[in-house]
């Protein structure tokens, strides 16, 4: 399977450990705000694909955080911090069984307002849970390194993994449909269809995958938009008149929703959240 056309997710080209977006802006949209918005950038903005032959893409993310929530804690702060594996599925068609593409990373993403940084490391499935049950520490002369990319991300994410004993303890899904413009300086990103679900394991490439043990449901329609540089006037006259979210995140919204779920025992939660419609729909447990 090819990685993303022209994309920086594709792990084939993955030099950086360092993400080049530098900043990101988040919208909670309707379908007409979506169907307008990508009107406007058609010409701009080419769509990317996984998979010609199953077009349709997947991303399933767990975020992890350490015993006292120093990750959700951290969403209450100057600078937000977010560690988290993700994994994508392709289909072929709309409710078609997923299938999961064996792509898979360590994430350590940090924002604070529209700017925000990401360290990534991409490695197989059964490596990368290798290296975070052993906080990152595998030897010198550890085969499993041949299979690591790039090596300085593992370098930057050692400290991180052992600042604290880490668990999974959310994890989301969605259909995702990305776009690039200006040369890959400019990434859309729309997420639809949100779910939040207890942690999920890392799957092994080729197994068929989709949402369980669904807690609750996010915003229907999710957009962001990264680059680096200033801002194309093609891109700020497509979201002109749209209300930025720059403070919507899927990890503190499913983490608030599994708490009233009485499923994140300790969560800091200084007040009870009464959900609205529009961030999340407590839906019971689904297996």
């Amino acid at each position: 399977m090819g990685g993303v056309l022209g994309s920086a997710d594709d792990p084939s080209q993955s030099a950086s450990a360092l993400d080049p977006f530098e900043n990101e802006q988040r919208y909670v949209l309707t379908r007409a705000q979506v169907v307008a918005f990508f009107a406007a950038v058609a010409s701009r903005a080419a769509l990317e694909l996984y998979d010609r032959a199953r077009p349709i893409s997947y991303t399933r993310t767990t975020y992890l955080d350490t015993d006292d929530f120093a990750y959700f804690r951290s969403c209450d702060g100057p600078v937000a911090r977010r560690l988290r594996i993700r994994e994508y599925a392709v289909a072929a068609e709309p409710g078609d069984t997923a299938t999961l593409s064996g792509i898979c990373f360590l994430e350590l993403k940090q924002n604070s307002g529209t700017a925000r940084s990401k360290i990534r490391l991409c490695a197989p499935p059964p490596v990368l849970a290798r290296i975070i049950a052993s906080a990152g520490q595998l030897a010198a002369d550890d085969p499993d390194l041949a299979a690591v990319e790039p090596l300085a991300a593992l370098r930057a994410l050692q400290d991180e993994l052992s600042s604290g004993r880490m668990s999974p303890c959310l994890s989301t899904w969605y259909r995702r449909t990305c776009l690039t413009g200006e040369g890959g300086r400019v990434r859309i990103t729309l997420d639809e269809g949100l779910l939040f679900s207890h942690p999920q394991p890392i799957g092994v490439a080729g197994a068929t995958v989709g949402p369980r043990e669904v807690v609750a449901r996010g915003p229907g329609r999710v957009l962001e938009i990264k680059h680096w540089g200033g801002t194309p006037e093609w891109l700020a006259n497509a979201v002109e008149g749209l209300r930025p979210a720059p403070n919507f995140s899927k990890f503190h919204i499913g983490m608030l929703a599994l708490s009233q779920l009485g499923a994140a025992p300790g969560l800091p939660v200084e007040r009870e959240v009464t959900p609205g419609p529009t961030l999340f729909v407590l839906s019971g447990p689904e297996r």
